[in-house]
């Protein structure tokens, strides 16, 4: 099978923001009103590609999954008891397609933040998870990110974690 993570190229913005779209309704269909036509939305995409910090799975051609890596963070993220110190990576907007998940493809992604945060000589990675999204938070519990609190956006509370490289 040829599958390959690759940093995201402007001819991936169509692709991307049809997946997107796709995890969109998925996630309302099944409860989780987390992101909505506000955020994300092509527009954040093409900023991520334009900027070079946006990262994709592809497999025989077809983007399966897609996310940003880069040192921004909400200003709330300032409240919280981070156990590392800076420089951190942070991971935004990761997703998967709908008919492509449960297949490791979120897995692989993490796994190639870790290896790009090590690279990079990031002391950790750093991210927020919807708190009702389970099978998010579930995925990054068990790949050893540790909890270190919860902020408040726009849709709701966001449970924040963090793993030293």
């Amino acid at each position: 099978m040829n599958c390959m993570i690759r940093k995201g190229i402007p001819k991936d913005i169509i692709q991307a923001a049809q997946v997107l779209e796709e995890v969109k309704a998925y996630m309302l269909n099944i409860g989780i009103d987390q992101w909505d036509q506000e955020y994300p939305n092509r527009i954040v995409l093409t900023q991520d590609i334009g900027r070079e910090e946006a990262f994709i799975y592809e497999e025989q051609g077809e983007l399966l999954a897609y996310m940003a890596l880069n040192e921004k963070c909400d200003q709330e993220y300032a409240e919280l008891n981070w156990k590392t110190a800076t420089p951190f990576v942070v991971i935004h907007r990761l997703y998967v397609k709908p008919s492509a998940q449960g297949k490791g493809i979120s897995s692989k992604m993490i796994k190639y933040a870790e290896q790009f945060a090590l690279e990079n000589k990031y002391q950790s990675i750093r991210f927020d998870a919807f708190s009702l999204n389970e099978t998010a938070n579930a995925v990054y519990i068990k790949k050893g990110y540790a909890s270190v609190g919860t902020v408040l956006f726009r849709k709701g509370v966001f449970n924040c974690y963090e793993k030293a490289m």
